[in-house]
């Protein structure tokens, strides 16, 4: 078996799909809203910036960001569920597909890094203004080197099914990880190459103590590997309907009953009970909602400008509504659906009932919000755009976009 041609095919096969799918997504609204909140974010982080003081902690704040995303250094390896019976035979083979799946990860994960140190750079230049960019420029090259060095210890450790080894090895790369940045960022790299000298250590006692004893755990590696395309998925399906999103549901109990315990037992109550209990065990509705919540609250207070923090909360108002639509297709493959003797009318207009609620409490929430961030006129004027705001996103964008996802 040509390992290094398997290699080639599975990555042509993973990035036609990421562009087919990247392609829907940016000829969405969705792409209109994520621009126009860089660009927004943007502009008012340049406003905070001028009333930053000059003892802000932005060398621990680029220590924590940077020192994440270097500690979380999955390697993208492609395997499938079939390789446990066509690729076993063939592990001891396997190196060149695995070298190329470190550079692959490390190329794309690399990206995330340059952008993070590119957004903390002018906070960090306003702190420290006797800093040159040639140094910053020092701290992403450092920072890269570092990178390759957790991919490996990464990859090394992967083989041990002892999850507190797991969870050992992420404390003891991430505090490594955070004070080796935070040297660099106080002008002190001597002691970042110290750090650096440790994590090597960490990558050769994980060679040794697991990689060397070990067989590659293939059902784990195949089971985060789906868990990792399930996730693209699930941003692809904010967009467009996509047939391979797998779903599993999560219990909740409590608060399934807090929910449907006051809802009417009636044939035209049907759907409304179906999707409130799916967006409530679903894996990915409830968490979506409360995360866009609490960026809208934290928008709400650190935008200094009353129009500012306007803008960001119906922008993520329209993205709390915008997200939910697909919930319309969520139970597309069960075909008993099909057999309820329920006129189709009522379907959807459970999807835009349960639409309407979530909007309309996410005012309520951010009404208060804006009555203490601003004053009682400014969580009026709020509520007043937002419930009209609302009023015509229902009419008009989630009626025509049902209306698509149907046909």
């Amino acid at each position: 078996m040509d390992t290094n041609q398997l290699w080639k095919e599975r990555l042509n096969h993973h990035l036609k799909m990421v562009s087919r799918y990247m392609r829907l997504i940016f000829n969405d609204h969705l792409a209109f809203a994520l621009i126009f909140f860089v660009a927004a974010f943007a502009f008012f982080y340049q406003q905070w910036l001028e009333t930053v003081p000059s003892t802000f902690p932005a060398e621990w704040l680029m220590a924590i960001s940077i020192g994440l995303l270097l500690t979380y250094s999955p390697v993208r390896t492609f395997f499938k569920e079939a390789d446990t019976v066509f690729l076993l035979s063939v592990e001891n083979r396997l190196m060149p597909y695995i070298k190329k799946s470190i550079i692959y990860s490390f190329v794309m994960q690399s990206y995330w890094i340059a952008i993070f140190l590119f957004a903390l750079s002018p906070l960090y230049f306003t702190v420290n203004e006797e800093v040159s960019a040639g140094y910053l420029f020092f701290i992403l090259i450092f920072a890269l080197v570092v990178k390759v060095s957790n991919l490996i210890a990464t990859w090394f450790i992967q083989k041990s099914r002892d999850q507190r080894l797991h969870y050992l090895d992420i404390v003891v790369r991430l505090i490594i990880n955070v004070f080796m940045v935070f040297f660099l960022a106080i002008g002190q790299p001597y002691y970042s190459f110290i750090a650096l000298l440790l994590l090597v250590g960490v990558m050769f006692l994980n060679y040794h103590n697991v990689y060397k004893k070990f067989s590659l755990p293939w059902d784990d590696l195949i089971e985060k590997e789906e868990a990792r395309l399930q996730f693209f998925y699930r941003i692809a399906n904010m967009s467009t309907d996509v047939p391979d999103l797998k779903r599993k549901p999560k219990k909740r109990h409590g608060l399934v009953r807090l929910v449907t315990k006051r809802m009417p037992i009636k044939q035209n109550q049907t759907f409304i009970y179906l999707y409130s209990i799916t967006f409530i065990r679903s894996g990915d509705y409830l968490g979506m909602y409360l995360r866009l919540m609490l960026l809208a609250v934290f928008f709400a207070f650190w935008i200094p400008a009353f129009w500012g923090k306007m803008v960001f909360a119906l922008l993520f108002l329209f993205l709390t509504g915008f997200q939910f639509i697909t919930i319309y297709n969520h139970h597309r493959s069960i075909d008993w659906l099909k057999l309820y003797p329920i006129p189709h009318a009522l379907r959807t207009k459970a999807v835009h009932q349960l639409i309407l609620v979530l909007m309309l409490m996410k005012i309520v929430v951010m009404s208060i919000v804006f009555f203490i961030a601003t004053d009682l006129m400014g969580a009026l004027i709020y509520g007043g755009l937002a419930i009209s705001f609302t009023v015509l996103f229902e009419a008009f964008y989630v009626k025509g976009r049902i209306r698509k996802l149907g046909t």
